[in-house]
């Protein structure tokens, strides 16, 4: 008899299997209490709500009659959600891709009863297909050698328990920041942008690094690279054409035709990744993107307490149905427009499918456009076929878990964001308001949290601060730097920002406000997985950009630190200070007030040099892109 054990979940992607026919356990020593007991093996399934491969296990394999049979008799079966345990999904991905090369979701891991991993994989179907071994086949060997020949399994345990993703680190100098550069470049795509592979997943840090990188050296290739990868995602089918924001990834090299699920933490890297872009470039195509990235946000994602953690990749029983055409779907929406023009523009009679229905992307840039339509008409088609998708579809399922990670991460980026778009600063500190001493995985609150929901709480909390001005925002982030300082974290981008780039993103800003030293590493790894780190050093080495505002009441102020916030540089941090506030101030941001009293000023200070005042937004913006 079930005992229906995922019921009682959060987990989005748990109560989805609560009318399954195997006998799920979550996560927990109840489970791990009854393998010891009944001397089985255990299963665990790591998945999420947004996987389309965990959804195609879940209806076909998990629901096979024998494959049922098989696990309740024999395993003892656990769901894990991997944004819910996202340091144990870590764990278990390195391991099983340490012995068998697979990693990924679904992840399937056999375990012995004391918590040691002997074997795994990624999707299995119930009969051998697609080149992969069918589930039952599976099952029953891994009985056969479980009940008869053990030993095999122990030693490959003894192999593994030894096994921890430890890395050796190195002097941070810039050698070694150079050498990184020229490590990623080597593995660039100069035809797609991003990095090579057969499958394409944005590396936000990767543009951000080579962006820092050009600032600072004056070199212009790897600014290049940068915007060129931005532009050729913004006009793949990675981007949603009609309604913005970026799935996770492409099966193909061209960032073409993706995986549809939408996740809030990779559209919140995104967001800051194009923010970065525009601040250097101005460039028109980024700040469009911009824009439907935060209409996307506000309008599918803005939730009561903040937003939603991901929208699943199928909707309506099919992978991408909800944002994917028939010409004839396309044509019904655009009645009375030019169909041939925007039939080539998005590539719908040339392009390609999934499940019978074509992937829109862009074939003409902003120029070419322009000798047609203007951005303004763009928007309007956009507008149009956004107007029918909704009316004429049913929404992917949405995981309505508020996570406090990527809600951290979603606030900083509408935080700087605010000063170009003008929207988004209120959902901000809606969510920021919800940070306390005592970060949970929730924003609502719960189970204590991990290190990145405290690192990317403290990244938000100095984000509010920076622009509002607003010190309970600093206070609270100094209240949470002890934390951040008493551990390291994992170091690898996933490709998602790493907690231990976090971490340290976080305190290097914060040492500008303390004046306290902190040190930091460089770790012997793939630079294309440790730009993140890399980033953060390189800008440590160079100088953060801490630029001081002093606000005199006379109207001016509010100039200089809208321009301040807005203009950029690889690491900054920007103060709004007064009279007020001195009492409570290092003595050299004292001397700034009591420096040139009488008009609003800002002070750019890098490493021990501070700059003369400077009165106006274009001095600001001459002196801060003229310091190498």
């Amino acid at each position: 008899m079930l005992m229906n054990r995922l019921k009682e979940s959060k987990s989005a992607f748990l109560l989805q299997a609560v009318n399954s026919p195997i006998d799920w356990y979550p996560w927990g020593e109840e489970a791990f209490e009854r393998a010891k007991k009944e001397d089985k093996p255990v299963l665990v399934d790591v998945g999420a709500s947004w996987c389309h491969w965990c959804h195609v296990m879940d209806e076909e394999t998990y629901n096979d009659p024998e494959v049922v049979k098989i696990i309740n008799e024999n395993f003892v079966a656990i769901k894990v959600d991997r944004d819910e345990l996202p340091d144990l999904d870590r764990e278990l991905q390195n391991l099983v891709s340490a012995i068998t090369g697979e990693s990924g979701w679904p992840l399937t891991v056999f375990m012995t009863p004391d918590k040691k991993v002997f074997f795994g994989g990624t999707y299995f179907p119930p009969e051998d297909r697609y080149g992969r071994i069918g589930f039952k086949r599976l099952l029953r060997e891994i009985l056969r050698v479980w009940k008869e020949d053990r030993e095999k399994i122990l030693e490959v345990v003894k192999a593994t328990s030894s096994l921890k993703l430890q890395f050796n680190t190195m002097t941070p100098e810039w050698e070694v920041i150079e050498n990184s550069i020229s490590s990623i470049v080597s593995v660039y795509d100069f035809e797609n942008g991003g990095l090579q592979g057969e499958m394409k997943f944005p590396h936000p840090t990767v543009d951000e690094l080579l962006l820092g990188y050009s600032f600072y050296t004056g070199s212009d290739t790897e600014r290049k690279l940068s915007l060129f990868t931005l532009k050729k995602m913004f006009y793949g089918g990675i981007f949603d054409q009609v309604g913005g924001g970026f799935h996770r990834y492409t099966v193909d090299n061209e960032w073409y035709v993706p995986h549809f699920e939408k996740l809030l933490i990779d559209n919140a890297e995104l967001l800051l990744d194009y923010l970065q872009a525009y601040q250097l470039t101005q460039d028109s195509d980024i700040y469009d993107c911009l824009r439907l990235m935060y209409n996307f946000l506000v309008r599918d994602m803005k939730i009561e307490g903040g937003f939603a953690n991901s929208l699943d990749a199928d909707s309506e029983g099919i992978e991408g149905y909800y944002y994917t055409w028939t010409e004839g779907e396309f044509s019904d929406a655009l009645k009375g427009e030019d169909i041939d023009f925007w039939l080539k523009f998005f590539n719908l009679k040339l392009g390609k499918e999934v499940e019978g229905r074509k992937v829109l992307r862009r074939t003409i840039d902003s120029r070419d456009l322009a000798k047609y339509y203007s951005v303004e008409k763009l928007n309007e088609i956009r507008n149009k076929l956004l107007e029918y998708r909704e009316k004429n579809r049913k929404k992917p399922f949405r995981d309505e878990n508020l996570y406090t990670y990527p809600n951290s991460r979603v606030a900083e980026a509408l935080l700087y964001t605010y000063p170009i778009l003008k929207a988004g600063l209120n959902d901000a500190l809606e969510i920021v308001s919800k940070l306390s001493k005592n970060i949970t995985r929730r924003l609502e609150g719960g189970k204590e949290g991990l290190l990145e929901d405290y690192a990317s709480s403290t990244l938000a909390l100095i984000a509010a601060y920076e622009v509002t001005g607003n010190d309970k925002y600093k206070d609270m982030a100094l209240s949470l730097s002890q934390t951040l300082k008493d551990k390291e974290g994992y170091v690898l981008d996933s490709p998602n920002e790493s907690p231990e780039s976090l971490r340290l993103k976080a305190l290097i800003k914060l040492s500008q406000i303390t004046e306290e030293k902190i040190d930091v590493k460089i770790y012997e790894s793939s630079p294309a997985f440790t730009s993140g780190v890399l980033f953060s050093v390189m800008s440590f080495l160079k100088g953060v950009a801490h630029i001081v505002i002093v606000d005199e009441k006379d109207g001016k102020a509010e100039g200089l630190h809208d321009t301040a916030l807005t203009l950029y540089y690889p690491m900054k941090v920007v103060e709004l200070i007064d009279d007020s506030k001195k009492d409570y101030l290092p003595s050299y941001m004292r001397s700034m007030i009591n420096y040139n009293k009488g008009i609003s000023r800002a002070f750019v200070c890098i490493g021990n040099k501070c700059s003369m005042p400077i009165i106006s937004g274009d001095k600001l913006k001459t002196y801060l892109g003229g310091v190498r």
